[in-house]
């Protein structure tokens, strides 16, 4: 059996042994040894040493010597088989690692879900399209977790949505992609009270993102700053389900202001102009650390990401 090349630091030997193996996947490509021992800058005596070390190494015969040239044996093909997946693995390294190599395998992209809506598909697809050797994975959650997932190594890259007052992570790499404001809003059916009435709008019941949501906790903070418990209604991730929900006269919702303008509901709305309620938003992306040929994919999906929120605000 070959040696177990994982779980464990590699010795010398084990370099060794990949010489040999090539030696063998040499003398399988060409039909002789002569000709593999040429390939690889050998003399035939130093080409056949790498054979038998080879042999003795794994405890099994390769060559069937009866025959001239020498015939690969079963033995000799099933460790060529495994030779060949070796010998390619290290060489998807080499390239993957080469300056200027097009960046290849999976790239982990995680999304605030305030900002997974349909309008970003296009900058995923354009993504793929730069980028064909790459494999996007999307997926979303709240922002803390994305920014934990970051620093874990099980994302490439997030947009996350961070209160104006939250202070950016210092220890990931990325940049403000736009700033928001969030609008408290209600059904334009339900009765418009008094002004004073009209000032204690937060004790109605709120439409809000589940907990672990950054922008909840400030809206929970400034509630009960004012006296009054947080009185929750629905907490779903869905703007588009919490604002029809608003709409539909359900409770009090606070959304980007950008959504409820571009929102085909946002006749059914009422703005609601509040002090304590003056909140904004930062959408950032931010990149993983040691990205390699995918930092080049985190740069120009944070370039790309920039145009589209401009476009989307202006």
């Amino acid at each position: 059996m070959l040696p177990e090349q994982y779980g464990r630091i590699l010795t010398r030997e084990d370099f060794r042994l990949f010489a040999e193996l090539k030696a063998l996947v040499a003398l399988a490509e060409s039909g002789s040894m002569e000709r593999a021992a040429r390939d690889l800058y050998l003399t035939p005596s130093a080409f056949t040493r790498r054979i038998q070390r080879l042999e003795m190494e794994l405890g099994v015969v390769l060559l069937d010597r009866h025959f001239k040239p020498p015939k690969i044996t079963q033995w000799g093909f099933e460790v060529l088989a495994k030779g060949r997946s070796i010998l390619s693995s290290l060489s998807d390294l080499k390239s993957s690692t080469a300056k200027g190599s097009a960046p290849t395998g999976p790239f982990r992209l995680g999304f605030s879900h305030a900002v997974a809506q349909p309008e970003i598909a296009p900058v995923i697809v354009e993504l793929g399209n730069r980028f064909p050797l790459l494999r996007p994975t999307i997926l979303n959650d709240v922002s803390s977790q994305l920014l934990a997932r970051l620093r874990l190594g099980e994302l490439e890259g997030a947009v996350v949505v961070l209160p104006i007052g939250t202070v950016p992570p210092d220890d990931l790499e990325g940049g403000t992609l736009a700033l928001e404001r969030m609008q408290p809003v209600e059904a334009r059916s339900s009765a418009p009270g008094k002004s004073a009435q009209s000032a204690e709008f937060y004790r109605r019941s709120w439409i809000l993102n589940p907990a672990g949501c950054l922008v909840r906790e400030e809206i929970k903070r400034r509630v009960e700053r004012l006296g009054a418990p947080l009185a929750i209604a629905a907490e779903l991730h869905s703007p588009g389900l919490q604002l029809s929900l608003t709409a539909g006269n359900v409770g009090v919702g606070i959304l980007r202001t950008g959504f409820v303008r571009t929102h085909a509901l946002r006749s059914r709305l009422r703005v609601i102009d509040h002090p304590e309620f003056n909140l904004s938003v930062r959408i950032a992306f931010f990149r993983g650390r040691y990205l390699g040929a995918r930092e080049k994919v985190a740069m120009e999906l944070q370039q790309m990401l920039v145009k589209h929120f401009k476009a989307v605000a202006s």
